[in-house]
């Protein structure tokens, strides 16, 4: 866990020293825990900073996270040297010392949340401008923040550290052992629902970039549907589910506005986006800017599946391609491309249609299939699609809702998550899904290796980076790799 806290100090640092420190001796100064309390807690202006640095490090996962959910799937190629490492990871050759596979900026974005919930409380004395509402707004931001980041965590790498507790003191060790999956969702759920107590609802309604841009009651909502999806807890998906199409805030865009979902996003079928602008410094898109940039090369391209994944009437497929979310301002005639100038597209988190299609899955699993087709029907009639009429069969049911969201939500970092989500449930009875998925893109001399290899399940996971385990002697890999 070294990597993690060097990254904590660089930010709490930083954060100190803007506007108040010269360049003379650091080492001159108070301890870093007594500097945290006595020069920089103070005021609400103090916690409002680190709420926005919170968001920042939370926003430095977007582009791992976008290849993490698309890389080991059946949807994209990246090319160029700069991800050699991940493309051995795209061909099953995972080793914990890929320099690819890092974890630290998830835990920059827990360690600020954490930081949030332990000291934000404790301005409010000190302040009489800074009132209680706001502060418990904050902490609700804190836990969908570090809830978020680790549901992201356990579906890369299954098993990781539960840290909750912050680094604001000397005391607090980070050579801590990992925790299971289920540990993990635990601590999730308990912290959403403890958010959602606090978390602003309505309020910035008429604010598109802070009400879909900041954590709020729905977004902590469809955060909370997902994992119940995950954790198979299919009637509290439904209930959640529920709260979020019965709040009457969000709708599936008509099929002519569709294309604002990416441009200008922030959209009324939007619930929570991953906000970029690019006329402020460092707010570009990484993902814009060295993956699919609107000017010049991309680095992604798609797979035949991907290419022949929709018909000529499905307006999801987007012109040219799918790629289009990120490159174009619009896709009707004449096209527009993004300028150079404009590598700014929202990361879109989830969405109204996730929380249709969420709703239309778990009501499947509990062999609902009469309504769940109607959510199913929505979508496709968005997407000007013929509606469905299938039978009471959740082996259908199944796929038709696998492929409906390999189609809605195409390059939008989804692909790989839903595949494991479907092929884990029930204790992996379908994970012949993954391995038919992998070796359908193998070399021919390579699929009988391959084939004993992701037999394992902990083959779907990530590994510990080796230099976490260097520094961790409480870590223990994932035993499928420490063979």
């Amino acid at each position: 866990m070294k990597e993690i806290t060097k990254h904590i100090k660089f930010l709490t640092i930083t954060l100190l020293l803007i506007g108040s420190v010269s360049c003379v001796g650091w080492l001159d100064l108070e301890p870093e825990n007594s500097l945290v309390k006595q020069e920089f807690w103070q005021k609400k202006e103090d916690v409002a900073a680190v709420v926005s640095a919170m968001y920042d490090a939370s926003r430095e996962c977007s582009r791992d996270l976008w290849i993490w959910g698309e890389l080991r799937a059946d949807m994209i190629v990246l090319s160029g040297s700069e991800f050699a490492g991940y493309n051995s990871i795209a061909k099953s050759d995972i080793q914990p010392s890929n320099g690819s596979i890092k974890w630290e900026k998830w835990y920059n974005a827990i360690n600020l949340a954490n930081t949030i919930l332990v000291l934000a409380k404790d301005v409010l004395p000190l302040d009489e401008t800074f009132d209680e509402k706001t502060e418990k707004a904050y902490e609700a931001e804190a836990l969908f923040i570090r809830s978020k980041s680790y549901f992201d965590l356990v579906r890369i790498w299954k098993e990781v550290p539960l840290v909750i507790q912050a680094s604001n003191t000397d005391t607090v060790s980070f050579s801590v052992s990992k925790n299971t999956e289920s540990e993990i969702i635990k601590q999730i759920e308990i912290d959403l629902i403890t958010a959602k107590e606090t978390a602003y609802k309505n309020e910035y309604a008429n604010v598109p970039e802070m009400f879909k841009g900041r954590a709020n009651y729905h977004s902590i909502n469809a955060l909370l549907a997902d994992v119940y999806l995950w954790s198979e807890q299919y009637e509290k998906c439904i209930a959640t589910c529920d709260e979020i199409i019965n709040s009457g805030k969000f709708q599936l865009q008509s099929s002519m506005e569709w294309f604002n979902l990416y441009y200008p996003g922030n959209a009324p079928e939007s619930i929570y986006e991953i906000q970029f602008n690019d006329t402020y410094e460092f707010e570009e898109n990484p993902f814009n800017v060295s993956m699919v940039p609107p000017v010049g090369g991309t680095k992604v391209s798609l797979t035949p599946k991907a290419r022949e994944l929709y018909n000529v009437t499905d307006i999801r497929q987007g012109k040219p391609n799918p790629l289009s979310k990120y490159q174009y301002k619009s896709i009707t005639s004449p096209r527009v491309k993004r300028t150079s100038a404009e590598r700014d597209a929202n990361m879109i988190y989830y969405r109204f249609a996730d929380i249709l299609l969420n709703k239309a899955e778990a009501l499947a699993e509990l062999g609902n299939f009469s309504e769940s087709i109607v959510y199913i029907n929505q979508i496709l009639e968005r997407a000007l699609q013929p509606t469905l009429t299938i039978g009471a069969d959740i082996t259908t049911f199944r796929n038709v809702i696998l492929d409906q969201r390999a189609k809605e939500f195409s390059l939008e970092g989804k692909r790989w998550f839903d595949i494991l989500r479907f092929a884990k449930r029930n204790d992996f009875e379908n994970k012949q899904l993954i391995i038919q998925m992998v070796l359908t893109n193998a070399d021919v001399k390579q699929k009988p290796i391959l084939r004993s290899k992701i037999l394992d399940t902990m083959s779907y996971y990530l590994p510990i980076p080796t230099s976490e385990l260097d520094h961790n002697p409480n870590l223990v890999q994932n035993p499928y790799y420490d063979r």
